[in-house]
């Protein structure tokens, strides 16, 4: 099948049914006029309860258990929404109403309402008028939607085949998590681009070196890349001192253009299906996989903030310590459990090591030499080349002797309860894999795999 027969399919597939549909607006109707008569009855004047995100534009894809709704005030209530004054009443409206709730944290706090199976955010945020500066995080959000919906037409079937392709190859999302391209980055590519298929080939023609959009004629490249210094650029339509992209990390950029191309060059409806049949390895490579218990209440930004920064620093001191990491990754479920993944040459080092020692020439020789010369558990010292060196026995030798070693190292303060409980799981061999839970295992033997499942 050619690409437009796929996408004929896959419209199919990623439009949502009337009866969904008609099940969103009526919840977020009535979340509104219930947030809108509670804060008019505790004294609120001149602001608005409106729906936002994808729900307002028209562009969120079946199945999604998402909407956002956000309380518009004026500039009088900055310290209010800042204090968390505002969060303390729409809790009250919630409580009144009988709605479940959560609070909830991005860079400021907000409520999250759980009715039928859907997970309301409701967010406070402050009037701007487009190309202000925002009081709080959110306050673009309305200028982002009323933009989308002025310049998007009846354009909602391909943003949603743009997302589900982004979905599908697992780059769908500007959380630390994924670092992807959100949303609203996909709405301003539909829009910039004019459908699916010319995004998706002119991501198929994108360098991984960088990627510049000026929908507001305002930069040059050359100044953007200076400003930004990002490797996707998207300036914002409402607000040109900000990259909208600024999210995307290269490897996402690199996953966007090689999925792309193999798009182009075979396309199936598979690129638009989130579940994908995962593969078994046939062979697996020495794996040191942590599993670490999920912190309660913490943001999974905040969560994953961290689980970056102990990853990296894994990866630094490991190396220094000469073990060689072939692959990396982390994985959660964002309720129970963090998986670390690190796939090394070998798990077991030697018992000696070659420690490089100072330049002759070097002042510091003279230290070097009077530390060694006497010691009988070293070889040496001995210069090689135009350094001495010499030849010593190896502190650590085991992949998670080093782990451990190295954890303390970190500045972790919502994982520091989880990292106590951590669990480290060796995996040599293919039976290795069977003391894994289902959903584990399966997450592991994809990182073991490897290979996008979209390459054929």
């Amino acid at each position: 099948m050619g690409i437009n027969e796929i996408i004929k399919e896959a419209m199919s597939i990623v439009t949502p049914s009337v009866e969904e549909e008609s099940k969103i607006f009526n919840i977020a109707n009535m979340v509104v006029n219930t947030l809108r008569d509670g804060l008019a009855r505790r004294g609120y004047y001149d602001f608005d309860v409106t729906i936002q995100g994808s729900v307002a534009k028209g562009t969120w894809l079946p199945g999604d258990r998402d909407i956002d709704i956000f309380i518009i005030l004026p500039r009088g209530y900055v310290d209010k929404v800042r204090s968390g004054n505002v969060i303390n009443d729409l809790i009250d409206v919630a409580i009144d109403k009988g709605f479940r709730w959560n609070i909830r944290y991005a860079q400021h706090p907000y409520i999250q309402l759980l009715i039928d199976s859907f997970e309301i955010d409701v967010v406070p945020c402050i009037r701007i008028n487009p190309g202000e500066k925002p009081f709080t995080a959110a306050d673009r959000t309305p200028l982002h939607t009323d933009f989308v919906k002025s310049r998007l037409g009846q354009r909602n079937t391909e943003v949603r085949l743009l997302k589900a392709f982004f979905k599908a190859i697992g780059v769908y999302g500007a959380e630390i998590r994924v670092q992807g391209f959100s949303g609203y980055v996909s709405e301003l590519l539909v829009i910039h681009y004019g459908s699916f298929t010319d995004t998706v080939k002119a991501m198929s023609r994108w360098s991984v070196k960088r990627v510049f959009i000026d929908m507001t004629g305002t930069y040059n490249e050359r100044d953007a890349i200076r400003k930004f210094k990002s490797p996707v650029i998207i300036i914002d339509p409402v607000d040109p001192n900000r990259n909208a992209a600024a999210s995307i990390s290269r490897e996402t950029l690199a996953m966007a253009i090689a999925a792309a191309k193999e798009f182009i060059k075979n396309p199936r409806i598979d690129f638009f299906l989130s579940n994908h049949a995962r593969p078994k390895p046939l062979r697996v490579l020495p794996t040191v996989i942590l599993r670490i218990p999920y912190p309660n209440g913490t943001s999974p930004d905040v969560v994953w903030g961290e689980v970056k920064r102990l990853m990296a620093t894994l990866i630094k001191n490991l190396r220094e310590l000469d073990f060689r990491i072939i692959r990396s990754m982390s994985w959660s479920d964002d309720k129970s459990i963090i998986l670390l993944m690190l796939t090394l040459e070998q798990l077991e080092l030697p018992p000696y090591e070659l420690h490089k020692g100072p330049y002759v020439d070097s002042e510091a020789v003279e230290n070097f030499v009077r530390k060694y010369v006497n010691d009988p558990s070293v070889i040496g010292p001995f210069i090689r080349g135009s350094r001495w060196y010499v030849i010593r026995s190896r502190k650590i030798l085991n992949a998670i002797d080093a782990i451990k070693h190295i954890i303390p190292m970190v500045s972790l303060k919502n994982l520091k309860n989880s990292i106590s409980r951590v669990e480290y799981i060796t995996i040599k061999s293919l039976d290795d894999l069977t003391t894994l839970s289902p959903n584990e295992r399966g997450v592991v033997e994809e990182f073991i795999y490897a290979r996008p499942w979209w390459l054929t």
